[in-house]
């Protein structure tokens, strides 16, 4: 009798996430929808911001289809392994993403140095390191309850470190062009991603502790909410800082050498006119 409810289960949380995975997808198609309406059709180049981005989002597709045509309910060494890659190659994605914008050669050079992401491959691999789960692979739940508070406590400190860099980039912007608007919006947004992600591994912790099946899927599908707002979050603010940089640093020089052009070709003018009356 266990055996049928528990089986019952499993196909009712499978089909939910199933579910899930084809909202988010829908998502995905949107978010790249806006990236092209926002910064074009143009590819110029394979490591540019927009194509890490787009990037982000296909290994993002990727993990949708793979939730849709598995058992998620039942853990897999190699399936765990896979996710957790991914989603590492989206973590070291979106900090070489914030690194290529907040150092590119026109932003202002004395803040380079502070503005540079280091360690990008270290901090990586301890991410890949947090985020692959052992639940489910040990008897006992204490290797996984100390994972989640290593994670816990690394999210704070990376909160920090990140929102400081996020900060001086945006106090950079504001001293170039004084029209620059959103910087209270987009300073928040990294607090926002810190505490969905925050609430998400404490539920996490939380899970280990319940043992009836029925409860424990509740659990997981309450978890899954905070995992993808937190992950939208982040991509709304990997757009809306690329979009600041395009907006009020490269756009406005553009404009400015275009302006400084025109003063000197009507200078050059001036100075011809002058001539020929003094001849």
């Amino acid at each position: 009798m266990n055996t049928d409810i528990n089986e019952e289960i499993m196909k009712n949380h499978n089909l939910a996430e199933a579910f899930i995975s084809l909202f988010f997808a829908g998502l995905d198609v949107i978010t790249y929808i806006v990236i092209l309406t926002l910064f074009g059709f143009e590819f110029k180049s394979i490591d540019s911001p927009k194509q890490k981005l787009t990037m982000f989002l296909l290994l993002d597709g990727i993990l949708r289809i793979i939730n849709m045509y598995t058992d998620l309910y039942m853990q897999s060494f190699a399936r765990e392994m896979l996710f957790s890659l991914i989603v590492t190659l989206q973590f070291y994605l979106t900090i070489s993403m914030l690194e290529q914008i907040f150092t590119d050669k026109t932003n202002e050079s004395f803040l380079l140095n502070e503005l540079q992401i280091k360690n990008k491959y270290l901090f990586s691999f301890i991410f890949f390191c947090l985020v692959f789960s052992f639940k489910g692979f040990m008897t006992s739940n204490f290797l996984s309850s100390m994972q989640y508070i290593c994670i816990l406590i690394l999210i704070s400190i990376f909160y920090k470190y990140i929102a400081n860099k996020i900060d001086l980039f945006l106090s950079n912007i504001s001293r170039r062009n004084n029209q620059f608007q959103g910087r209270n919006f987009i300073n928040n947004l990294p607090f926002f991603i810190f505490l969905y992600f925050t609430i998400f591994y404490v539920l996490q912790l939380c899970g280990l502790m319940i043992d009836n099946k029925l409860y424990e899927s509740y659990m997981t599908m309450i978890c899954t909410i905070f995992k993808e707002v937190g992950k939208y979050l982040n991509i709304l603010l990997l757009i809306a800082v690329y979009h600041s940089f395009n907006k009020y640093i490269k756009e406005s020089d553009f404009a400015y050498d275009n302006k400084q052009n025109q003063n000197d070709n009507k200078v050059q003018v001036y100075k011809d006119d002058e001539d020929e009356d003094i001849n």
